[in-house]
């Protein structure tokens, strides 16, 4: 099998061609063009006749949209990557809601601890040498969907055979041989 990192550099593929950002709930419509879900929705409620933004592909009936899970979790680990890239005093704040962490705001989710921080909580992240390292993303409801299950560590590469997102360890422990392109 072949293993590949999240690709920074190519985000066309999975930007939405409405919005230009990446994409939110993508779903994919009968011709094969990926989309926001609001998106698209936005579009087609504002049109007489069904058809593809990108293409002008028509569609006889308006189809049932649901969420393209294996891009959506791209997009999610493409987002989480381009954090761990960015500098933090670049970040914008996210666009997503809210996370609480009973009482406040939530500012970042760390991968490593398994929890979501306020700037209270976040502060041994920036002091404290071992969390420095942490691998901190934008706050997240579903913290468990960026975790490996079998090995509970960050997901930080992509299986192209599997069609799927692994962590370090499952990349080491796998039997086949590999190749691994490093971001």
């Amino acid at each position: 099998g072949y293993f590949i990192s999240i690709l920074l550099d190519d985000i066309d593929e999975l930007q939405c061609s409405i919005c230009l950002e990446v994409f939110s709930d993508p779903v994919s419509t009968p011709c094969g063009h990926n989309f926001c879900m609001s998106c698209l929705k936005a579009c087609w409620d504002n049109s007489t006749h069904c058809q593809c933004p990108f293409c002008a592909a028509e569609f006889p009936k308006r189809t049932e949209l649901c969420v393209n899970t294996f891009i959506s979790g791209l997009a999610a680990h493409f987002k989480s990557f381009q954090m761990k890239s960015s500098n933090p005093e670049e970040q914008l704040p996210s666009k997503s809601k809210n996370v609480l962490c009973g009482y406040c705001n939530e500012e970042k989710s760390c991968l490593d601890c398994g929890m979501s921080c306020c700037n209270t909580q976040l502060m041994p992240h920036k002091t404290t040498a071992k969390l420095k390292n942490h691998k901190l993303i934008d706050p997240v409801e579903n913290l468990e969907d960026y975790i490996c299950q079998k090995h509970n560590r960050p997901i930080e590469l992509f299986c192209r055979d599997d069609q799927m997102c692994i962590c370090q360890f499952c990349m080491r422990h796998t039997t086949r041989l590999t190749t691994l392109n490093i971001v």
